[in-house]
C-alpha cells in the first residue's frame, strides 16, 4: 500500500511540476505569444519548433559536443525557443505585413526594446529584446521577406549579452546553427 501511495504521489508531482513549468514559461517576461499574433497560418507553416525543458538541454548538450561552449551555455539558460517559418501566399502578403506591424506595436507597448528595424521594398525585419533587472530575458524576431516567407522567433530565458553579441556579428553565416536543427527533427 505504501509503495502505491508513493508512486501516486510521484506521478502527481511530475504532472504538477510539468504544469507549473508550462505556466511559468508563458508568465516569463521574455515570453511573447507568437502563436496568438496569427502572423502565420498553421496550414502554411514549413517549420514549427517549440523547444522547452529536456529538449533544450538535449540541444545544449549537442552543442557542447561540437565545442560551442558559449552557445551551449546560453541555450542551457533558456526556458523556451519558439520558431515558426511559413510560406506567404500572394493574397496574404498585406495581411502578414499588417500582423507584423500589430506585433511590433504590441511589443513596443509592453516594454520590449527594438534593437533592429529594416523596412524596405515590402520587407520587414525586426529584432526586439526584453530586459529585466539588468539582464536580457527574451528576444523576439519578426521577418517578412516581402512575399515568399515569414519567420517569427521568440527566445525565453536569460541571455548573456556577450554571447549574443558574438552571434549577431556572425548573423550572415547561420550554417553553424543548421547542424543543431538535425537534433530536434
Amino acid at each position: 500500500m505504501r509503495s502505491k501511495m508513493t508512486w501516486i504521489l510521484g506521478v502527481t508531482l511530475v504532472f504538477v511540476t510539468g504544469t507549473v513549468a508550462a505556466q511559468s514559461t508563458t508568465d516569463h517576461p521574455g515570453y511573447f505569444p507568437v502563436e496568438e499574433m496569427g502572423i502565420l497560418d498553421g496550414g502554411n507553416l514549413k517549420v514549427d519548433v517549440d523547444l522547452q525543458g529536456a529538449m533544450l538541454q538535449l540541444v545544449s548538450a549537442a552543442m557542447e559536443e561540437e565545442d560551442d561552449a558559449g552557445l551551449a551555455d546560453m541555450v542551457s539558460n533558456l526556458e523556451r525557443i519558439r520558431v515558426q517559418v511559413g510560406s506567404i501566399d500572394s493574397a496574404d502578403v498585406a495581411t502578414v505585413a499588417s500582423r507584423i506591424d500589430d506585433a511590433v506595436s504590441r511589443l513596443t507597448a509592453s516594454g520590449w526594446d527594438r534593437i533592429l528595424k529594416v523596412v524596405e521594398e515590402g520587407e520587414q525585419v525586426y529584432l526586439f529584446a526584453r530586459e529585466d533587472a539588468g539582464s536580457i530575458v527574451g528576444l523576439t524576431v519578426l521577418v517578412n521577406d516581402g512575399g515568399e516567407e515569414a519567420v517569427v522567433v521568440n527566445i525565453v530565458g536569460t541571455i548573456d549579452p556577450s554571447t549574443l553579441g558574438r552571434m549577431l556579428s556572425d548573423i550572415g553565416d547561420i550554417s553553424y546553427l543548421e547542424k543543431y536543427m538535425d537534433v530536434v527533427e
